[in-house]
């Protein structure tokens, strides 16, 4: 519920708060003296498009605040929570908006900034607003669905398994959709990745072959000075040369005199390591050997190995920047390959899908559709009793349901409203009620139907008794007070009937000055309240008669809610 609005720079209001409690909350005052100015700062914390004539002082900004209680409003508490604008443990929240002197606005729930967009979503959670010169969004075709719905008593769980289903399959017929336009890019996808595949596969590629490739091309071009060096240090570790004896020989004579004085313990410990140095050689000088004679390469092989570099360097230019990566490329194609390969496969089986999604949807849609019927004729008499009930009997009203020519995410049902004001008068939609009093009474007299079920906390009413009087005025203000009991009623009224009822009663004034026009507002007690609706009832001059019949109909307030409660 609404909790508190505080007001400042708004209009012709300089600062003003205001706290509401929960029934029924009226605002009177003459014509002219500024109600609208409170609903207007009402509709802009719930989201309002704001307009160039709000501020009162153009060189300061306005603030417009609000206070909701969301503690058992289920709805708005679990977005808040969702969008991380309420902790767990909080029941209210402080939704504030306002207006620089620039023109630009700023919304804020609880000190964060939101954007008007997911303010006014939010609000149609907190308040339901009824303006006098608007086409209530309250008689939308879009919300009849949902009226209907309410009255359902049983399977209240197919509506969101129809939901569900409607979205799968919409979702499904999307990807659907998606196969099918994207055939033709498909079939060239799939040769493009097989030419792919072919041709690095063709390349024989193996990990390490590059740098092995580089190292055999260096090797051939320094075949001659390695050829060279080889067999120089093969000369001097092992062939002799020029007579003169290698170090193989010199270590061989060195183990020969180490042989005759192995008598001696040191020398003795000797012979071991140089044996070791001896055959170190030996191996050495194997190696160098063959090492040599694989310097006698093939006539080609340079030009075949540079040739094979060149091909790897332009598979590294299309698939990665070295054989392992190239490798890997591969591996990642192939299974992309068998995936899209395997698409026409999974077409078939999402086809078949959709086909098991619609028999269950359509199931599912023909069941609630029995049920709304049942669930519109009990909504069509609790109508029919309140329109009574206002001093509307002549008026019928019906509920239309009909087949979708498509399916939708609510079912296969579309429903409106029919409206008669006069015996005999054809049926037409509730759009097309010319008078507004006839509106105003048939609004409240669904709402009042819809009480228990409509959960919308706040309900706002600018001037609903507009056209409306005498027997009409008074069932209206009965029928106001009963709703007020489920819900909050926030009513601008100039009706003395509907004032008389309220559990809190606002006087909203406007004073002028040679320099300034300014509203205020005061919350009425007792005798202050028997005035306003003396004037009410007879305007400013009203008579002694005048008062005591507004101190009779505060009486009969008290005996009408008593009724109201044993009722």
């Amino acid at each position: 519920m609404l909790q508190e609005i505080y007001i400042k720079n708004f209009v012709l209001i300089d600062e003003l708060r205001l706290s509401f409690e929960q029934g029924l909350n009226v605002l009177t005052g003459e014509t002219g003296a500024g109600k609208s100015i409170i609903i207007d700062a009402l509709g802009l914390v719930l989201g309002e498009r704001v307009r160039n004539d709000l501020l009162r002082d153009s060189q300061k900004k306005a603030i417009v605040e609000a206070v909701f209680v969301v503690e058992n409003n289920s709805a708005a508490h679990s977005v808040l929570l969702e969008n991380g604008l309420l902790e767990e443990e909080e029941d209210c929240i402080v939704v504030s908006r306002e207006i620089a002197t620039s023109g630009r606005s700023l919304a804020r729930i609880n000190g964060r900034n939101v954007n008007v967009g997911f303010l006014k979503s939010l609000a149609r959670q907190l308040v339901d607003m009824h303006l006098q010169d608007e086409n209530s969004g309250f008689l939308n075709p879009a919300n009849y669905l949902q009226f209907i719905d309410s009255f359902v008593q049983q399977g209240e769980e197919i509506g969101p398994k129809i939901e569900s289903l409607f979205l799968e399959i919409r979702e499904k017929e999307r990807q659907l959709d998606d196969y099918r336009n994207s055939e033709k890019d498909r079939l060239q996808k799939i040769d493009f990745m097989t030419y792919q595949i072919n041709e690095i596969e063709k390349a024989g590629l193996r990990s390490g072959e590059e740098e092995e490739l580089l190292a055999l091309n260096k090797r051939i071009k320094n075949a001659q000075a390695l050829e060279e060096g080889t067999g120089r240090i093969l000369e001097l570790l092992y062939h002799r040369q020029h007579g003169g004896e290698s170090a193989l020989d010199l270590i061989a004579a060195s183990l020969e005199s180490l042989g005759r004085l192995k008598d001696d313990e040191f020398l003795s410990r000797l012979q071991s390591p140089l044996e070791e140095i001896y055959y170190s050689l030996q191996d050495i000088a194997s190696q160098l050997s063959s090492f040599r004679e694989s310097l006698d390469f093939e006539p080609g092989l340079l030009e075949e190995s540079e040739e094979r570099l060149y091909q790897l360097q332009r598979l590294k230019g299309k698939y990665g920047q070295s054989i392992d990566e190239i490798l890997a490329y591969l591996e990642k194609t192939q299974l992309e390959l068998e995936y899209i390969e395997n698409t026409g496969e999974r077409q078939e089986k999402l086809e078949e899908s959709i086909v098991e999604l619609k028999l269950r949807y359509n199931h599912l849609a023909a069941q609630l559709s029995q049920l709304r019927q049942s669930a519109a004729q009990r909504l069509q008499d609790s109508v029919d009793i309140e329109l009574r009930e206002l001093n509307m009997p002549q008026v019928k009203f019906a509920v239309k349901l009909e087949a979708r020519e498509t399916p939708g995410i609510k079912g296969m049902d579309r429903v409106d409203f029919l409206f008669s004001p006069n015996p005999g008068e054809e049926m037409h939609p509730l759009s097309r009620i010319a008078s507004g009093g006839e509106r105003s009474r048939f609004i409240l007299a669904l709402k009042k139907a819809l009480a228990g079920i409509y959960m919308i906390p706040t309900l706002i009413f600018d001037e609903i008794d507009v056209g409306v009087g005498g027997t009409a005025l008074v069932a209206m203000a009965y029928k106001l007070y009963e709703l007020s009991l489920e819900h909050q009623l926030i009513l601008v009224t100039h009706s003395p009937q509907i004032a008389s009822l309220a559990r809190q009663h606002f006087q909203i004034e406007k004073s002028s000055s040679e320099d300034c026009t300014r509203t205020t507002v005061r919350e009425l007690a007792t005798e202050a309240r028997v005035e306003e609706i003396a004037r009410m009832l007879e305007g400013e001059d009203f008579s002694p008669l005048a008062l005591e019949h507004a101190r009779e109909m505060l009486t009969r307030r008290d005996l009408t809610q008593a009724a109201v409660k044993r009722e």
